[in-house]
């Protein structure tokens, strides 16, 4: 998350993802941060939030996550 707000702050454009179980942990870094309505999009269970994900499921959210992605970097 505090990678994507530095990253943003050099004006590259970026977006954060995270899991679920830490949606409050990332809105609280992005409010210390200066940008308390920066954007970010979730990956939610069955995915366990270790990011310990086999090769099938890192594709799984890949497509799942990809037209939000695609959207968030190329809608001004």
């Amino acid at each position: 998350m505090r990678d994507s707000v530095e990253l943003e702050w050099d004006k590259v454009p970026s977006v954060a993802i995270v899991h679920a179980s830490m949606e409050g942990t990332a809105k609280a870094m992005a409010r210390v941060s200066g940008m308390p309505d920066y954007g970010f999009l979730t990956v939610g269970y069955p995915h366990i939030p270790l990011a310990v994900w086999t090769p099938d499921e890192i594709n799984d959210i890949a497509r799942e996550l990809a037209p939000q992605l695609i959207e968030r970097l190329t809608v001004p």
